[in-house]
């Protein structure tokens, strides 16, 4: 018989994935940078983590930018290789 609760359990356990990479990206940039972002305006995909915030948050984000990949590949496991 089909079970829908094991079915669901693999979407669940990928959108606390995507949470939990979006969060550490926030964390890295706070630490770094001393911006606070959203974790929803983090996209995380393909190893990239795109930041959808103003030009100016952006270019504080790229100057720190090795720092910030240094940090989250401690804290991911290198599943963030890139910020854009």
């Amino acid at each position: 018989m089909f079970n829908i609760g094991e079915y669901l359990e693999k979407f669940k356990i990928k959108f606390q994935s995507r949470d939990f990479l979006r969060n550490s990206v926030a964390e890295a940039v706070k630490e770094v940078c001393d911006i606070d972002i959203e974790p929803k305006k983090i996209e995380v995909k393909n190893f990239i983590a795109r930041i959808n915030e103003k030009p100016i948050i952006k270019t504080s984000i790229f100057l720190k930018k090795e720092k910030i990949l240094e940090i989250l590949n401690k804290k991911t496991g290198g599943k963030v290789k890139e910020i854009l």
